[in-house]
């Protein structure tokens, strides 16, 4: 096991579009660092509960090896 940060295998980035009824939404996403390829997303309709979700994740990027990231939000070790 490892103990780099995973930030080296994933990014996060946060992009919005548009909803039902003129509403927005904000998919934050989880990404391969290197193919860009979408690992997965989580949708939100506030704002300030994506940029809070974006910014835990984007703290477990920095803090979490690589093994304790994938477990905690269940990334295939083959992603």
């Amino acid at each position: 096991m490892s103990d780099e940060s995973a930030r080296r295998h994933f990014r996060v980035l946060t992009r919005t579009r548009g909803g039902y009824n003129g509403s927005t939404m904000y998919d934050v996403q989880l990404q391969a660092a290197s193919t860009g390829g979408l690992l997965w997303s989580q949708t939100f309709t506030d704002a300030g509960q994506a940029k809070d979700y974006e910014s835990a994740l984007s703290d477990d990027l920095d803090d979490l090896d690589d093994a304790a990231f994938r477990r905690k939000y269940s990334v295939p070790s083959g992603s």
